[in-house]
């Protein structure tokens, strides 16, 4: 009797310990089980943050989960990206990764406090965006050829705003500088909304913002668009030149957006988030908001981030590699 209880207890206990094996597996696959947290870069309000919450309410619907937009802008990027890796690589928090923050503040933040290669791992590419080169309208200035004259008469004169040192709004800014031969002063913001309005409110003169965040002000005629640094002219402005059409080069394809995790995020979980992102980007609903958003959409597996990542650090190397834009 004494050997049967002994050997009763001893399945009861190797049962036990396959049932938890089990549950535990179970709720290992179960994500999401939890909210999921889309850290941002860039202030709310502006083009970023807006494609953000889109993926966030259609990803979060199609895998049946609370995906929370945080804003954290600060510091190039900087700031997101260290709050994203201080968290368990789980895919509870997700990075918004732009071309800035994965690309250029290499030039600009040395050392920089993360890896965009190390650190992260590519999930999906969102959107690709074109930007343009606006003025305040009280410059006087309408064309490229006016805003270049006038900036070679008085060097230094006009304040350009941006999104912050090492956004992909300065550098913009400083590649126009270099390749028109003009001298401007920078003038750094918090976030894109704030550039924007400083320019539109005569604080600063000189900003190039992707289009989506100043078209309703141009529309107003509180901005005046010069140019437009897409592929091709934007049928919302088919009077404003491209910037291969007014002589700068390298300038066609600059802005991308994607969703990266913590290096060390399970496959299952960045499989899962990739099969739904694509979706969101086939939905109709989602092609229409971003195409009022002046956005485009980008397809590929979820490797290609990283790839994007390494082909244009090479190309920002080639076009600023020579400018001193380090930010201690």
């Amino acid at each position: 009797m004494k050997i049967f209880s002994v050997k009763a207890a001893v399945s009861a206990t190797l049962l036990a310990v396959g049932a938890m094996a089990l549950g535990t597996a179970g709720a290992q696959g179960a994500y999401p089980n939890k909210p999921i947290r889309l850290v941002v870069s860039q202030q709310a309000g502006g083009s970023t943050d807006s494609v953000a919450r889109l993926w966030a309410e259609k990803v979060g619907k199609l895998i049946n989960a609370t995906v929370l937009v945080e804003n954290k802008p600060g510091a190039g990027g900087a700031i997101a990206a260290q709050a994203v890796l201080a968290q368990p690589a789980d895919g509870y928090t997700l990075f918004l990764a732009g071309v800035s923050q994965m690309v250029l503040n290499k030039f600009v933040y040395k050392p920089l406090a993360y890896s965009p290669e190390n650190d992260f791992v590519g999930v999906a590419l969102l959107t690709t965006v074109p930007f343009t080169l606006v003025v305040n309208p009280a410059t006087g200035l309408k064309t490229y050829d006016d805003f270049r004259a006038a900036a070679k008469a008085s060097p230094g004169g006009l304040n350009f705003a941006s999104s912050g040192n090492g956004n992909s709004t300065h550098l913009v800014g400083e590649i126009v500088q270099k390749q028109a031969g003009i001298s401007m002063t920078h003038v750094p913001f918090k976030g894109e909304p704030d550039g924007v309005m400083a320019t539109a409110g005569g604080q600063t003169q000189v900003m190039a913002p992707v289009l989506s965040t100043a078209l309703p002000l141009i529309k107003s005629g509180k901005l005046t668009p010069l140019v437009l640094f897409g592929g091709v002219r934007s049928p919302d402005l088919p009077n404003v030149p491209t910037a291969a059409e007014v002589g700068l080069t390298g300038l066609e394809n600059i802005g991308w957006s994607g969703v990266a995790a913590k290096a060390g995020t399970p496959a299952a979980v960045i499989e899962k988030l990739h099969a739904a992102t694509q979706k969101m980007l086939d939905d109709p609903d989602t092609i229409r908001k971003l195409d009022d958003m002046q956005v485009r959409p980008m397809k590929g597996p979820s490797t290609e981030l990283m790839r994007i990542t390494a082909r244009d650090t090479a190309k920002w190397q080639e076009a600023i590699g020579n400018l001193d834009l380090n930010v201690k």
